[in-house]
């Protein structure tokens, strides 16, 4: 990932996780206070032509998504977004920019040593079966099977989502993402977005920077790099990924800009399949371990796949039956790369994560210095496991409004907060806790957005805008690499 900008005074950063393209910055502007920034958000939100400029870059951009992408992928319609990206303070959006290098050294630490996953998960695979039919994978192909995980061709994309909260400027990590960090075609898009109307609503108003965003180009080269160092470790000669979805996926337009870097960047062609359908028709040689796939033209021609890209296969409900299990098995006895690797996809769970908050030793342990676990910690949250933390039990319950209680799933959509929280921590046997994080609810640090009204304004056919008084963002850091060995 690119170095982060060199300026003053402040960073603009955006919505959808990532703004900007370019460094820009006026010195003798007055500073960008937050009624500056809600006097500039007014002035565009009632601007038509600003509005109709917005529109029209909406467009041409490909900001969208597609709601029923298999029988209507023409019919594309805008994504909900920020016109305006969000200020951060430039000293903490640095920080943890710069620490995305640990977080990615922390992550090969912990996938290239799967007992300690698998021994580390045991308590959760008791209560939940998605999660052990992924430690049964990892024991059978890395334990049982004897296959060192360290020799391996590793690739990661992760994006590590913070969240700004009303303690000072601090930036909280809410979660590292290991498997399908969504967006980064689209914010590579939003960027530019952004960077028009930074420019219009702020230029000669207040400083600011825009950070770099190249996110497509950085993970279309480490797959590049990842299909390279396939080609030159077994001997073969292959420009084609794999890219496993959902049925129906909507973020196609998102996973289809990475395709087009891909393509026009290095010439690599994406083939796109779920699950099922590799279930059907991946072939893995007996001897060479090879993973071939039929072209989606001519199935009488076996492609051979460097890289399956999972965008997909992270939940339970893309496994539709028990051909879908048996070829994810399959494809991690394969030469391929996998991103993630099944190692890869347990190290990101909640409650491996919540490992490096309750046991010091943790980030230690898998590579990092104690500087860098330092750093790590000052932007932890409490986390803990509610079958031991009887003490943040109590506390939980006492005030169930400042925690939350996170299962091993991706997305925030399975947390539970309130009375579900309370509900759970007090019906659940210990055991059934074991699948759980308690932690700390982060109070975010609201502040005025300027949002498309996506309804009225796929009704209308041009941006609507809707203020939201108290918006909150996240913040997403990306980050790519590739390792073989001890070797990047």
């Amino acid at each position: 990932m690119p170095s982060p900008p060199n300026a003053h005074i402040a960073s603009v950063a955006g919505s959808l996780r990532g703004s900007g393209v370019a460094v820009h910055s006026v010195p003798g502007s007055p500073p960008l206070t937050r009624a500056v920034y809600e006097k500039s958000l007014r002035s565009l939100a009632s601007n038509e032509g600003a509005l109709r400029d917005c529109g029209a870059m909406i467009s041409s951009l490909g900001i969208s998504v597609l709601p029923e992408s298999k029988t209507r992928p023409l019919n594309s319609q805008v994504l909900p977004l920020a016109l305006l990206p969000k200020p951060f303070p430039k000293k903490e959006f640095e920080e943890v920019w710069e620490l995305s290098s640990v977080v990615d050294k922390l992550i090969d630490g912990l996938t290239t040593h799967p007992e300690w996953l698998v021994e580390q998960l045991q308590g959760v695979t008791e209560a939940d079966d998605f999660t052990r039919r992924l430690v049964d994978i990892c024991r059978e192909v890395y334990i049982d099977g004897g296959r060192d995980h360290s020799k391996d061709i590793r690739m990661y994309l992760l994006r590590q989502d913070y969240l700004p909260t009303t303690v000072g400027n601090r930036l909280l990590q809410v979660e590292v993402n290991t498997v399908a960090a969504a967006f980064a075609g689209i914010v590579s898009r939003v960027s530019c977005l952004h960077r028009m109307t930074t420019l219009a609503a702020l230029d000669g108003v207040a400083q600011f920077t825009l950070p770099d965003n190249k996110v497509v180009n950085a993970f279309a080269d480490a797959i590049a790099a990842a299909n390279r160092v396939y080609n030159e470790t077994y001997c073969r000669d292959t420009h084609d990924v794999c890219m496993v979805v959902e049925d129906g996926e909507d973020n196609e337009c998102d996973q289809r800009f990475l395709e087009a870097a891909l393509l026009v960047n290095h010439n690599i062609a994406v083939h796109r399949r779920t699950l099922k359908q590799l279930a059907q028709q991946v072939c893995v040689d007996g001897k060479t371990r090879v993973a071939k796939i039929p072209n989606i033209i001519d199935p009488n021609r076996m492609v051979e796949i460097s890289v399956f890209y999972y965008r997909a296969g992270y939940g339970p409900a893309h496994y539709v039956d028990e051909s879908c299990w048996d070829v994810r098995k399959r494809l991690e006895e394969s030469v391929a790369v996998k991103c993630p690797s099944v190692p890869e996809q347990l190290a990101g769970t909640k409650k491996v994560q919540q490992l490096w908050y309750s046991d010091p030793s943790v980030m230690t342990l898998f590579g990092l210095t104690e500087e860098e676990a330092d750093r790590m910690r000052e932007h932890f949250a409490v986390q803990v496991d509610p079958s031991v933390a009887k003490e943040t039990v109590a506390a939980a319950l006492k005030d169930p409004t400042a925690w939350v209680l996170k299962p091993q799933r991706e997305g925030g959509g399975h947390n539970m907060y309130g009375d579900e929280l309370v509900d759970t921590l007090t019906t659940s046997s210990n055991d059934e806790l074991k699948q759980f994080v308690l932690m700390e609810r982060m109070l975010p640090a609201p502040l005025p957005c300027l949002a498309i009204d996506t309804p009225a304004s796929r009704e209308a056919s041009r941006v609507v805008p809707k203020i939201i008084s108290e918006g909150v963002s996240e913040l997403g850091i990306y980050s790519a690499l590739v390792m073989k060995g001890n070797h990047t």
